[in-house]
């Protein structure tokens, strides 16, 4: 069972996706939540469309609608139909998000440093690389 790579992969997944959420959730938001709106703040200009975050995230697009319309419920996004091409729906980020961001940022760190415990800085640079490694990986065999 050791050495099953992808079963590794998945429970220390959802251990932390469970871990993240229970951090999240006094602001009320989950790790899914989060994730969106931190893809959105990396993007220039903090907005991004429904199709991006699709495959980004490489998820459905009913899964994202949820998403937003819950952020958007929230007051944490807003949404518009872009002019030049209104089959693409836009998402900016709101103020309150703003206000919000630093607190997530903490909770960011605080996962990663439950994450790497007992790692020193060279172990956890190594493990980032073989993680993209694994990732790269399985990108070529979707593409092939």
């Amino acid at each position: 069972m050791k050495s099953e790579i992808g079963y590794l992969l998945k429970v220390i997944q959802e251990n932390a996706e469970r871990r993240a959420n229970q951090m999240y959730k006094p602001v009320d938001l989950t790790s899914s939540q989060v994730r969106l709106m931190k893809y959105v703040r990396s993007r220039e200009g903090h907005v991004a469309t429904q199709k991006e975050i699709e495959h980004y995230f490489q998820v459905s697009h009913p899964t994202v609608v949820g998403i937003v319309q819950r952020l958007e419920h929230k007051g944490l996004i807003r949404t518009e139909m872009d002019e030049r091409d209104k089959r693409r729906k836009l998402i900016f980020l709101t103020e309150r998000e703003e206000e919000l961001f630093q607190q997530m940022k903490n909770f960011h760190g605080e996962i990663e440093k439950i994450l790497t415990a007992g790692m020193s800085g060279e172990q956890i640079s190594q493990l980032s690389d073989l993680l993209n490694m694994v990732l790269c990986n399985l990108k070529e065999r979707e593409e092939r």
